[in-house]
């Protein structure tokens, strides 16, 4: 009874962990295209609304146009680790390597991103 219990849970958990999973890939190739082809309005809508408020447009705006021009197009996005409820990346940009740290909401919406050195 025990190893049935706990087959159930594992089978239960790893059909979350796809959909999980599942869900951070559509977002981050979402993000690198729209971000590489300047698309403000796609980017903003990839946030969540808790985001959108706090960051406005404008500042949504002013975040993809500084990366773009500091670091260069988003060529690979490459998983590190999930570590609580965020995912790592290594974001390979033309100019330079950054971690990108990436949290999803229940919806898939963009609740927290942020780029960093290694």
């Amino acid at each position: 009874m025990k190893y049935t219990l706990l087959l159930l849970v594992c089978i239960t958990t790893q059909s979350i962990l796809a959909q999980d999973a599942a869900a951070y890939e559509t977002t981050t190739k979402a993000f690198q295209e729209n971000f590489n082809a300047q698309d403000i309005d796609a980017v903003f809508d990839l946030y969540a609304p808790e985001m959108q408020e706090e960051m406005t447009k404008e500042g949504v705006t002013r975040f993809i146009k500084g990366c773009h021009s500091q670091f260069g197009n988003l060529n690979n996005l490459t998983f590190i680790e999930s570590a609580e409820g965020i995912n790592s990346y290594t974001a390979a940009f033309d100019n330079i390597s950054l971690v990108m740290e990436l949290k999803l909401n229940p919806d898939g919406k963009i609740a927290t991103i942020q780029f960093q050195e290694p």
